[in-house]
Parts: C-alpha cells; sequence; structure tokens
C-alpha cells in the first residue's frame, strides 16, 4: 500500500524556527517529525512512501532520503520527488503522478492525527474519487468547519470567528489517482479548490474519528508536540497466541489453503485497531524444529493474514514465531529457548521493540502456557477455550483506564 506525505511547507507561521528546514521535518520528540508519521503508518502495513518535497528539498534528501539510514531501516521503498516551482498541495500532486498507486494514502506531512487509518481505505460504491478523514475540535477557529451529510462531505466552510465545537478536516485522505486529472492549473490547492467542486458533486466522503490530533503549525503547537509526541504513542497492547486462539488449530497450520480464521476474529482485531491498542501475535511454531515446513512458510502465513485483514480495515501491528522445540528433528532448531512458551521471549522482543503500557496489555491464548509467558513478561495471562477470543476482549476493552 502506499503512503503520500506533503513535505513541502515553508513554516512561515514559524518564523526563525523553520529558517533551515522545511516544516515537516523540525525536530520533534527526538526525530524529524515526518518520521514519526512514517513510522506510524508502517505498522498498518503501508510499504511504499511517496515524499512530495519543494522547499528545502536538499534537506529532505539529507535527512529521510532513500539512502539515510532512517530510510534503510524501513523496509519500506522510499521515494522522493520535489516541484520545481511553488505547485501548491494539488500541483504537487499532479506532478507526481506517475509515482501514484490506483489508490494511495495521503498525509498532509505537518499534522498527525492518530486513528484506524485503514479504516478510511474501506470505501462502498464506486462513484467516489476521495475520502476525508474528519476530527471533532472543540475549537475550530483555526481549522474551519467541514459539513457532514450521511457520509458525504457537502460543504467546507470559513473558519468561524469565535470558539467555536465542530468538524474539521483531519489532513489524512485516501484517493484514487482519477482525482489528478482534475488539477488543471499550477499553482492549485486540494483544500480550497479540488475538494470543494467534487463535494459540490457528491463525490468526496467523510468519515469522523477520535483520535490524538496535532499539529505544527504554530510555535506554541510546535513545543507542544515536543512535550507529548513520545508519550502519545504509548499504547496498551492485547498479544495474542495464533493457532487455536485466532484460526482453527488442524495441527501445525503453515500453508495459506489450510487457515481459517475462527469466526467473529477479524473483526475482534479491528475493534483493539480502532480502540488505538497494540495488536501483536506471538506463537509457537515447533513444526519448524520437526521439520514439517521451514520459517518462510511461517512468514509468508503472516504476510496473508496481514493482506486478508486490511480488507475489513484491520491489521496486526506484529509477528513473533519460535521455531524451537527441545525435541525436534532438525539440529539448528532442537534445543530449549527462551521464546518459546511460556519463556516471555518473543514478547519481551516486541516490548523492547514498541513503547507499550505494560500496565494496560494483556497476553490471550488457548493454552496455559500463553498465558505463563505473559506473566513471565510482567504483563496479565488469560486462558480461553478455542473460539472464546470475544469476552476477554470485550472485558479488555470495557475495562482499559485513560492513559
Amino acid at each position: 500500500m502506499q503512503a503520500v506525505l506533503l513535505i513541502g511547507g515553508r513554516g512561515s507561521r514559524l518564523g526563525s524556527l523553520a529558517k533551515t528546514r522545511p516544516k515537516p521535518l523540525l525536530e520533534v520528540a527526538g526525530r524529524p517529525f515526518v518520521q514519526h508519521l512514517i513510522y506510524n503508518l508502517r505498522r498498518f502495513g503501508f510499504d511504499r512512501f511517496l515524499l512530495l518535497a519543494g522547499h528545502l528539498s536538499a534537506v529532505v534528501e539529507e535527512l529521510v532520503g532513500p539512502n539515510t539510514p532512517f530510510a534503510r531501516g524501513l523496509a519500506a521503498e522510499l521515494t522522493i520527488v520535489a516541484e520545481p516551482d511553488v505547485m501548491g498541495t494539488g500541483g504537487a500532486l499532479a506532478f507526481a503522478e506517475a509515482h501514484l498507486a490506483e489508490t494511495f494514502l495521503l498525509l498532509n506531512g505537518d499534522s498527525l492525527f492518530d486513528f484506524n487509518v485503514l479504516d478510511l481505505t474501506i470505501a462502498p460504491g464506486a462513484d467516489w474519487l476521495g475520502r476525508v478523514a474528519l476530527c471533532r475540535m472543540p475549537d475550530a477557529r483555526r481549522y474551519g468547519l467541514v459539513a457532514l451529510e450521511g457520509g458525504r462531505i457537502t460543504r467546507f466552510l470559513d473558519k468561524p470567528t469565535e470558539a467555536t465545537p465542530g468538524i474539521i478536516n483531519g489532513g489524512v485522505y485516501w484517493l484514487k489517482r482519477d482525482l489528478v486529472s482534475r488539477i488543471t492549473n499550477h499553482p492549485c490547492s486540494l483544500e480550497s479548490e479540488i475538494f470543494p467542486a467534487l463535494a459540490t458533486e457528491g463525490r468526496l466522503d467523510g468519515v469522523v474519528y477520535e483520535g490524538l490530533f496535532i499539529d505544527i503549525d504554530i510555535p506554541d503547537d510546535l513545543a507542544r508536540a515536543d512535550r507529548e509526541l513520545a508519550s502519545k504513542f504509548v499504547r496498551p497492547a492485547v498479544f495474542l497466541d495464533r493457532d487455536g486462539t485466532l484460526n482453527h488449530d488442524t495441527g501445525y497450520t503453515h500453508r495459506i489453503q489450510d487457515f481459517r480464521w475462527i469466526d467473529g476474529v477479524p473483526q475482534l482485531i479491528k475493534r483493539l485497531n480502532d480502540a488505538g491498542v497494540f495488536v501483536f501475535v506471538v506463537s509457537n511454531q515447533a513444526g519448524i524444529a520437526r521439520g514439517y515446513y521451514e520459517p518462510p512458510a511461517v512468514e509468508r502465513l503472516h504476510r496473508w493474514m496481514m493482506a486478508d485483514l486490511v480488507r475489513i480495515g484491520a491489521h496486526v501491528d506484529d509477528f513473533r514465531f519460535c521455531p524451537h522445540h527441545p525435541e525436534g528433528s532438525i539440529a539448528d532448531y532442537s534445543r530449549p529457548c527462551l521464546c518459546r512458551k511460556p519463556m516471555p521471549g518473543m514478547i519481551n522482543d516486541l516490548l523492547a521493540r514498541w513503547s507499550v503500557d505494560r500496565n494496560r496489555s494483556v497476553m490471550i491464548g488457548d493454552k496455559a502456557t500463553d498465558a505463563a509467558a505473559g506473566r513471565n513478561a510482567g504483563i496479565e495471562g488469560v486462558t480461553v477455550p478455542a473460539g472464546g477470543l470475544a469476552d476477554p476482549i470485550e472485558t479488555f476493552l470495557n475495562g482499559l483506564p485513560q492513559a
């Protein structure tokens, strides 16, 4: 999946703070702001990133370009297209048309809206050209309001002059490449020219989401982002066993054609995604040590699981599996290890990789060893019968305390 980020902003309202860097590349919570956006999108399965640069594009290449350590560590494709002149958000998109996928996610590179972006990609019907993520604001004076009727955006309204709560454009869009044919002049603004025209035609959907919204357009908000962003990404997590918990356990499941979700499980995963909870899968795969299959078979199956979940706007943030068993027949894998449940190695690895709130996390599986692995990692462990995932997920979500 492709994500396109607009990062050519000059940051005029930031004054000298944005003198040497484009606004989306200002350092926030220890790294360029746009890196926070890309890392967050990566966990949803986006693996193609197109950065639309302009102002100080050489700095973009230096800090986040394809040859930087940041880009090499993404395990994703990253391309930069720099507009030759000031072309506006629409003009920049049209200039990069040859690089665009048939459908793609577009984001403003100077704001972050933390919600399940995959939900925005579920687009019913065929007559839409764009879908806009909308955010409720207690005071919309800086942003302007959006009029929404039956899931369709009908109008974009001027900024109110007094403090007014309402729905605003969240700066995240799921678009069809066909929209680019509407961009015929340069410079061109998507927000003030293209989107209002699509709204008038009834071809622009809007979906309201709850979640952290923060931009870095003015000094006060840049400072707030620097103070708060790292802590905002510390999330509760649900660690899930695989066979017997997510899918019917037919014995050493490793082939896509043999995998069958337990009824309702993909929808439960999506509920966790929508709630802003990390979802991890940790699975003992003794079949590798016993010689029944090799690690690439498990990796292929996990990629298929991700692709299948995306169809309903869901995802797993990360997978871990243990290939070892002390009684295996393959020498490289026939040994005790710290990752095989009930040992906590897989969970500890994920805790080291991701910003997890241990006190608001749980490990759920169909065996006592699953729950024990959670407890050994310092989080709650729950054992459920096969097909019994719904109740603990409901209990977890209902009892989730505020951060």
